[in-house]
């Protein structure tokens, strides 16, 4: 019973914050999906719910308790109207975003998580209790209804169709819930709901669903709008500078999580370091003399047996990016394949 009252509490401060979207596809038929909102009138939501088809109306249909900053009181429901947007993300990502106008009236945010496809390990969220939030249809009712269900993450997955992490959640798939909410205890978003689990005509595995990572929605919503995890520069705050995780496809592989080359630029503003890794040792002698022509490095072996590297004359994060990269495209034109990649933009600004 205590587990379950630590999440009627996340749940009670995140209803308000998850909206309807009620739709009309091109034959006429309506349907139902659901979005959260993030922050400054922005809101996410699966791109299926909404591509190709006409917005007839998007609410939120629960009571919005604020915070003491916006007042302290509980908001009344409202309907919402799209002032910029929508915009979808790069073909395989099935996820959109659009801005609202709040105008004059504070609504909750859900606070987004900062992990990344790159810093998340093959079993870090694995057997994590979820909360899930969203607008299944419901036969009879007369307004749509929130519903709230809890599930638990029980795989971390690769899938053909995305370059972004999924995770498999045991919970109910049903149709509105597209577009919803995936919240851990302290009603973080670790994810959105996008897909039941079936293929074709197969019969769905309908114990489950199908989430995706939050990851490119923080990163969609922090180029269209600015967004930011931190309230400063777009994105969310890392000292990863530039990281990114490669897979070599022309070894089979049992594990999508073993990586066959990596790069990592770390700086915290103070101290800055470049690790690169690879294993084959001619590819990772290029990849180091790639870096170093654009801004040379001093070796360091460490007791654990890696290798670091430190930036000389104290380079700009512009010019360490710019390394990153090259060494980023150097793996991919040798045919190694990115599979995770982190960035951070606060590093970029202007040294003083």
């Amino acid at each position: 019973m205590a587990e379950k009252s630590a999440f009627h509490e996340t749940y009670v401060r995140a209803a308000g914050a998850v909206a309807f979207v009620a739709i009309v596809d091109a034959k006429g038929d309506e349907g139902i999906g659901s979005a959260f909102h993030i922050g400054d009138g922005i809101f996410v939501t699966a791109r299926h719910v909404i591509d190709g088809v006409t917005i007839k109306e998007i609410a939120t249909t629960k009571s919005a308790h604020l915070t003491e900053e916006a007042g302290g009181k509980a908001a009344p429901p409202r309907p919402l109207e799209i002032v910029d947007g929508p915009y979808f993300g790069p073909d395989g990502l099935d996820v959109a975003v659009f801005r609202v106008d709040l105008g004059a009236s504070s609504l909750p945010a859900i606070t987004v998580s900062q992990h990344t496809d790159y810093s998340l390990g093959e079993n870090d969220l694995v057997l994590s209790d979820i909360l899930v939030v969203g607008y299944p249809p419901i036969p009879f009712t007369t307004v749509p209804s929130q519903v709230v269900t809890l599930g638990q993450i029980n795989a971390v997955v690769r899938v053909r169709h995305s370059p972004v992490l999924h995770f498999i959640a045991s919970a109910m798939a049903r149709g509105g819930f597209s577009g919803g909410a995936a919240l851990d205890q302290s009603g973080v978003a670790l994810a959105l709901v996008t897909e039941s689990l079936g293929q074709g005509d197969m019969p769905l595995e309908t114990g489950y669903m199908s989430l995706l990572s939050i990851e490119p929605a923080v990163d969609l919503a922090a180029e269209k709008f600015g967004f930011s995890t931190h309230g400063g520069y777009p994105g969310r705050y890392s000292d990863a500078l530039f990281a990114v995780k490669f897979s070599d496809p022309s070894g089979r592989s049992l594990s999508s999580f073993i990586y066959d080359a990596s790069l990592y630029v770390y700086d915290d503003d103070r101290d800055v370091f470049v690790e690169i890794n690879c294993a084959d040792e001619a590819l990772l002698a290029e990849a180091v003399a790639t870096f170093n022509a654009i801004t040379p490095l001093t070796r360091h072996d460490v007791v654990d047996g890696s290798v670091l590297y430190t930036p000389e004359e104290n380079p700009s994060a512009e010019l360490l990016l710019e390394g990153g990269e090259a060494v980023a495209a150097l793996f991919e034109r040798s045919g190694y394949k990115r599979m995770a990649s982190e960035r951070s933009q606060w590093q970029l600004k202007p040294k003083r």
